[in-house]
């Protein structure tokens, strides 16, 4: 989640320079685009938490995942205003869904015991990304000059996050084995 949320953060923030640069956006034009950010970002709370009951948690963090890495490195060539804005609001809907699941999944991973302490230390580590997604993002800006390269940065930041999703499905789905013989031994006795 780090590493959606440090990603996620960065690109809000950019996302008037960087409409100015790619779409030739006044500066007014592109700050009503950002208004618009906070409405896909609710939206996708909404949609992607009720799609997570029917893909599973971690499978749609992997869509999330995946969807991002191609987002990130193809959306500097994409110079259609239609397109580019398509996949911009998609990412944001994302940010959004990842918030919104995020709880439900840490009960898929963890269980419910400790529930808020876990979903506590994760909003500390949330807290942690917003600064150091935007931190990145301006470092690399700046010592590329390139918004191409520092988006290809983040589409690889994605790939690691593809990679520990791929890993915590693998978890879960343990998990939920061991939950279930669990069960099926404590109904044999009962």
């Amino acid at each position: 989640m780090f590493i959606n949320i440090a990603c996620g953060i960065a690109i809000i923030s950019a996302a008037s320079p960087m409409m100015q640069e790619k779409l030739n956006y006044t500066p007014m034009e592109a700050a009503a685009i950002v208004g618009l950010i906070g409405v896909f970002n609710g939206l996708g709370r909404i949609m992607w938490s009720t799609l997570s009951d029917y893909l599973g948690r971690a499978n749609t963090y992997i869509v999330f995942f995946a969807f991002q890495i191609l987002a990130f490195y193809f959306l500097p060539q994409i110079s259609m205003e239609l397109a580019f804005l398509i996949v911009l609001f998609t990412v944001i809907t994302m940010y959004g869904g990842g918030f919104a699941t995020l709880p439900a999944f840490l009960g898929d991973l963890f269980g419910t015991k400790q529930l808020g302490a876990i979903h506590g230390m994760v909003l500390a580590a949330w807290g942690l990304a917003g600064v150091v997604g935007p931190t990145i993002y301006d470092m690399v800006k700046n010592a590329t000059g390139s918004l191409d390269t520092t988006l290809k940065v983040f589409a690889g930041l994605f790939v690691i996050a593809l990679i520990v999703a791929l890993l915590m499905k693998r978890t879960v789905v343990k998990a939920h084995k061991e939950n279930a013989k669990k069960i099926e031994e404590k109904l044999k006795f009962a």
